[in-house]
C-alpha cells in the first residue's frame, strides 16, 4: 500500500493536487494522511475508511510515521517536505513552493520568513539521496537541483492540473476580475487594490474585483464609487468555478510562485489572463497581458486597457502530466 502524505495541505493549489490524486488513484492500494483542517466533505465520495487526520505539525507526523511507516511499500509527500524520519521505503516528495529555496528573498513579513527558514533547513536535513522529486516546472528543477545537490534522474518535472472544471453557459460580466489566491504578502494584494482605485478614478465604468480573501478593514486610500471590492474570503471549488465562469478577466499580481495553478484554471475558464510580467508566468502561460508587479502605475495602465481594448485570448503552454506522475508514485521499479 502506498502512502499519499498530505499533511499541511488544506486549500487553494494544494488541495486541487491532493482532489486530482486521490480521483486518480485506486483508493485499496492508497492511504492518505490528511490534514484537519481540510473540509473532508469534498473527497467523502472517494475515500473509504483508508485514511487518518491529524493536526498540522511535525511532531504528530512523525508519530504517525513512528507507527505505521512499515505498513507502506511507498512514500508520496505532497507538501514539499520529506517524512519526518528517514527510511529505506521508496519516498517522492512533490516540490511547489519556491519560497522555501529563499525564504528571505521575497516581501513576505518577518514571521513568513522565519516559518520559511525552518521549513528550508528542515528540507534539506531530513533529505536521503534516494528520494525521488517531482516539481512543475524546468526552471523549479534547475533551482531544487542546486539547493538539494540532486541527481537529474531524481527529479522529475511533471506538472499537474484539473482542466475542464464545470464550464457553464454563464454570460460574462463586463469590467469583472477575479483574484483567486490567499492573503499571504507576497500575493500582491496591497498594490493590486491601489491600482484598481487608481484605474477606476480614471473612467467613468464600474470595475468589479472579486478577491478570495477576508474583507481588509481599512484601506491606505479610499475607494471610487464606480469601483466596487468583492471579498468572498475562502471559497469552494464549485464558487471557485462560478467566479470564473462570470469573469471576463483573470488578474495574477503575485511576486513568486512556483507554478500558479490558478493562471491556467482561468485560461480553461476562457477568462483573459492579466499577469505579472516573471517568469513563472511566461512558462505555463502566454498571457493576455503583462505588467510590472512592484507598479501600482503599470498595473493600472493593464487594467484600464483590458476595459477598453479587444485583448487576444490567453493561452496555456504547458501539458498536464497527471499520468505520468501516477505512474511514477505507483512503479515499485523507477529508478
Amino acid at each position: 500500500m502506498i502512502l499519499i502524505d498530505s499533511t499541511y495541505i488544506n486549500s487553494f493549489g494544494g488541495k486541487t493536487l491532493l482532489e486530482l490524486v486521490i480521483q486518480k488513484s485506486d483508493v485499496r492500494n492508497f492511504y492518505f494522511l490528511l490534514d484537519k483542517r481540510i473540509n473532508l466533505n469534498d473527497f467523502k465520495s472517494y475515500l473509504n475508511t483508508n485514511y487518518t487526520v491529524i493536526e498540522s505539525n511535525h511532531f504528530n507526523r512523525l508519530k504517525f510515521y513512528q507507527k505505521n511507516y512499515k505498513l507502506f511499500s511507498s512514500v508520496v509527500c505532497l507538501s514539499n517536505v520529506p517524512p519526518p524520519l528517514k527510511n529505506a521505503i521508496k519516498t517522492t516528495v512533490y516540490f511547489h513552493n519556491k519560497l522555501l529555496l529563499n525564504p528571505f528573498a521575497y516581501e513576505l513579513g518577518l514571521k513568513n520568513q522565519i516559518l520559511n527558514f525552518f521549513k528550508h533547513i528542515y528540507i534539506r536535513y531530513y533529505n536521503h539521496r534516494d528520494y525521488h522529486w517531482v516539481v512543475q516546472t524546468p526552471l523549479m528543477k534547475k533551482l531544487l537541483q542546486d539547493y538539494l545537490k540532486l541527481d537529474s534522474h531524481h527529479c522529475h518535472v511533471y506538472p499537474f492540473f484539473k482542466l475542464g472544471l464545470n464550464k457553464s453557459s454563464f454570460k460574462k460580466a463586463s469590467n469583472n476580475f477575479v483574484f483567486i489566491s490567499s492573503s499571504v504578502p507576497h500575493k500582491n494584494h496591497k498594490r493590486l487594490i491601489e491600482a484598481f482605485v487608481l484605474a477606476a478614478n480614471r473612467v467613468n465604468q464600474e470595475i468589479r474585483l472579486h478577491l478570495t480573501i477576508n474583507k481588509i478593514h481599512r484601506f491606505s486610500v479610499g475607494l471610487p464609487n464606480n469601483l466596487k471590492i468583492i471579498f468572498h474570503g475562502n471559497l469552494s471549488t464549485d464558487s471557485v468555478n462560478k467566479l470564473y465562469n462570470i469573469s471576463e478577466f483573470a488578474i495574477y499580481p503575485s511576486l513568486v510562485e512556483s507554478f500558479g495553478l490558478p493562471l491556467i484554471e482561468a485560461a480553461d475558464h476562457d477568462c483573459k489572463v492579466i499577469a505579472s510580467d516573471l517568469p513563472y508566468v511566461h512558462e505555463i502561460i502566454k498571457p493576455s497581458l503583462a505588467f510590472d508587479p512592484y507598479s501600482v502605475e503599470s498595473i493600472s495602465t493593464s487594467i484600464l486597457r483590458a476595459i477598453s481594448e479587444n485583448l487576444p485570448e490567453t493561452k496555456v503552454l504547458v501539458e498536464n502530466k497527471l499520468n505520468n506522475f501516477m505512474e511514477l508514485i505507483t512503479n515499485q521499479d523507477v529508478q
